[in-house]
């Protein structure tokens, strides 16, 4: 084979997957962080202080698709600053409703405030979620209260801020959360085969790299060829 065929089948092969690539990357959209830098979307709390999970409306005002992932952080000075809770892509031109979690036990969420996209959260974060059914309200206080230890360690303040909201909605004692705490403590440990006490040292300041990209991708070629 000569080398001028076989530079040929490399160029081939690389603009097929360079098209591919492409066509991928546009059927999921764009990342919820490139839309709110180019300003094409409002994000606004719609759920009150101690709902599990959080409801946020997403308005896409933009003409591509905005691919909304588990992991977006979103922050805000006057509000609870949130975790999403599920992949959605929202079309050009619309809104959709989208469930998260929050980050911060002591802050409380407020209706109507606009949220910022604030990158990503943690692996261990987005591992939570990705195991967790928000449908499910005994399975999602479970997921909220491991995302609080996570993000603020397994004594966390539980007399202020959303879980007092969230004792207050459930109609439970605080006894009752404490044990909610104790339980998810007991879920994280196994999780992540580390035991109670250092649960605190699972690595909060992981983040997603191109591996998750390239992954995405060989699992749309599987699904649109069908090898």
């Amino acid at each position: 084979m000569s080398i001028r065929l076989v530079f040929l089948i490399f160029v081939i092969v690389i603009f097929a997957a360079g098209t591919g690539f492409l066509s991928y990357t546009q059927s999921t959209g764009i990342p919820l962080a490139q839309a709110y830098t180019d300003g094409n979307v409002v994000i606004t709390q719609v759920t009150p202080a101690g709902s599990i999970p959080h409801h946020l409306n997403i308005t896409n005002n933009g003409n591509e698709p905005i691919n909304v992932q588990i992991g977006d952080v979103l922050i805000s000075n006057s509000s609870q600053n949130l975790v999403i809770a599920q992949n959605e892509t929202v079309n050009k031109n619309s809104s959709d409703i989208v469930s998260a979690y929050c980050i911060q036990p002591s802050q409380r969420a407020v209706p109507g405030v606009k949220l910022e996209v604030n990158g990503t959260s943690s692996n261990a974060v987005k591992q939570v979620i990705e195991g967790s059914n928000p449908n499910d309200l005994t399975n999602a206080t479970s997921t909220q209260v491991q995302i609080f230890i996570l993000t603020s360690g397994v004594n966390f303040y539980i007399y202020s801020g959303e879980p007092v909201a969230e004792v207050s909605n459930q109609s439970i004692t605080y006894t009752k959360y404490r044990q909610l705490v104790t339980a998810a403590s007991a879920a994280l440990a196994t999780r992540f085969n580390v035991s109670v006490n250092n649960i605190g040292n699972i690595n909060q300041n992981q983040t997603s790299n191109s591996t998750d990209s390239v992954n995405g991708f060989l699992n749309w070629v599987k699904t649109n060829t069908g090898i």
